[in-house]
């Protein structure tokens, strides 16, 4: 596991532990850039594949080298970086002749390259890598949890799992462990629930390290509006933090839920191939008559990128087209 707050679904195969995030949906869904009415990126600058603006800019590449420029397409930052990512909490994560670093919006080396690896910020705190350990540092570059572990997610609810020797368990921000390394694989808490994994069986524990819902599903995903979504020999269903099943499901993947709404696929008879929604009682929300939907937390701006026969758009929460 290799994400803070991760998105996705777990899954075991083989003796490898994998996420599913993107399972059946297309690679080539890319985010729409749009540049401010009258304006245009200059010759020879392409929005980055991935491209979305975050705090006024979005990433560029030209001659395979990456940059940011604004909504009127001024290259703020040069493209002359090897990779990047966007930027959160006012840095972004560059890497750049085989280290990594992190920059301001202004272009300007705020820590230094001698990473490894480097992931976003959140709430001043952000994951780095140094020969393959990881630990945390803050928006000065202190490190704040030692680089010693073999993974660590990130903070979430004041935890982060950390794993050592192949098992995980979870510290606190003094690095204090707090749960032992009692699981084969872990998420990050949310809602007070974290999905953990032991002898490729699934279930929830608490920051007690109780266990809340069994260990005993082949997949879940995380707690959203107090339900998750679990699998039981190939069949989804929606359960509440009471292990109670809310209703049983006959889609071929269902993903976690995202303000009330979770993305369905079907490969069966019946919208064979086809994405949708599905709402918290299981009811299907907005029909499945799309042939793509990213899974990149569709709706929780309000919108969800679709495609339908071949053309890429917008839709609302009622699944209308928007421009």
């Amino acid at each position: 596991m290799n994400f803070s707050n991760v998105l996705m679904i777990l899954k075991k195969s083989g003796t490898i532990f994998g996420l599913i995030f993107g399972l059946l949906i297309s690679t080539q869904a890319l985010a729409e850039c749009e540049l401010d009415a009258g304006y245009k990126l200059p010759q020879g600058v392409e929005f980055d594949e991935y491209c979305s603006f975050s705090e006024g800019l979005a990433r560029i590449v030209k001659n395979s080298k990456y940059g940011f420029v604004d909504r009127k397409g001024i290259i703020k930052i040069k493209p002359e970086y090897d990779l990047l990512e966007a930027f959160v909490e006012g840095l972004a994560s560059i890497h750049n002749h085989e280290k990594s670093g992190y920059i301001d919006t202004k272009g300007e080396v705020i820590i230094p390259f001698i990473y490894d690896s480097t992931y976003p910020f959140k709430e001043g705190l952000a994951v780095v890598e140094i020969d393959s350990k990881r630990g945390v540092i803050d928006k000065q570059g202190q490190v704040i949890i030692p680089i010693i572990y073999d993974d660590l997610i990130g903070f979430s609810e004041g935890l982060s799992a950390v794993e050592i020797k192949g098992k995980y368990g979870y510290i606190d921000i003094n690095n204090k462990l707090i749960i032992p390394y009692d699981y084969d694989s872990t998420i990050s808490f949310k809602e007070g629930l974290a999905a953990v994994e032991k002898n490729e069986k699934f279930g929830f524990i608490d920051s007690s390290n109780n266990i809340v819902i069994p260990i005993e599903y082949d997949s879940v995903t995380w707690f959203s509006g107090a339900l998750a979504v679990v699998n039981h020999d190939n069949k989804f269903m929606i359960i509440d933090r009471s292990n109670r099943v809310v209703k049983e499901l006959n889609h071929s993947v269902v993903f976690p839920f995202v303000n009330g709404l979770a993305l369905v696929y079907n490969n069966g008879k019946d919208n064979q191939g086809k994405h949708g929604f599905i709402d918290i009682k299981g009811e299907i929300k907005i029909p499945l008559i799309y042939d793509d939907i990213p899974f990149a937390y569709p709706f929780a701006d309000g919108t969800a990128h679709v495609q339908k026969d071949g053309e890429w758009f917008y839709i609302d929460r009622a699944g209308k087209r928007l421009k």
